[in-house]
């Protein structure tokens, strides 16, 4: 089969990371590539932007598109080899991201057959599951704002990828098993 590129998407909150996981085991040998984490590895540098970003993600604030571009971008140089799988997650959050997305991976030569997985679930159920999470970034206010840069900046993505016929749209209710299911038959034959 061929190497597969799946974009996950979703809320803060609906379970995309639980899932990522998931499909993970299904699909070695990947690369994985998330844009939090990345975030949160320069944060804990002792870099000007290192302390910069720290002081963005301490806010529940977003970081600069272009710093969110930059590092994946470096990951995938980096990393990538060419055979295996690329799993994206926290990437593209913004319109020009997933278009500069597609730029790169026609470049490594993987722009057909991404898919963009979004996993739905509706902003008040994100309210209470990131707030039951309780991670050190999450305060109501922060999450209302991630929520709300959501909005703004990632469902223009959604809408991107619908209109090129990659949109996988998974209900984010129900048990973590329910859900991945839900993702196995949509992405059926690939895992």
């Amino acid at each position: 089969m061929n190497p597969q590129t799946l974009v996950f998407l979703g809320r803060s909150g609906s379970g995309k990371g639980t899932q990522v996981e998931l499909i993970k085991k299904m699909l070695e040998p990947y690369l994985y590539i998330y844009t939090g984490n990345l975030f949160r590895t320069l944060a804990k540098t002792e870099s000007f932007a290192g302390k910069k970003i720290k002081g963005v993600i301490d806010v529940g604030g977003l970081p600069e598109e272009w710093l969110a571009s930059f590092l994946w971008q470096r990951e995938l140089i980096e990393k990538f080899k060419g055979g295996e799988n690329l799993i994206f997650d926290g990437t593209p959050r913004r319109l020009h991201e997933a278009e500069e997305l597609d730029e790169v991976l026609s470049w490594l030569e993987r722009k057909e057959g991404l898919r963009a997985v979004l996993v739905d679930i509706t902003e008040e159920e994100a309210v209470t599951r990131l707030l039951k999470r309780a991670r050190i970034d999450d305060s109501e206010e922060s999450i209302r704002s991630r929520l709300g840069w959501f909005k703004t900046s990632t469902e223009p993505v959604i809408d991107y990828y619908k209109k090129s016929s990659r949109l996988v749209r998974i209900d984010g209710m129900g048990t973590v098993d329910e859900i991945h299911q839900r993702i196995r038959k949509a992405l059926n034959p690939v895992i």
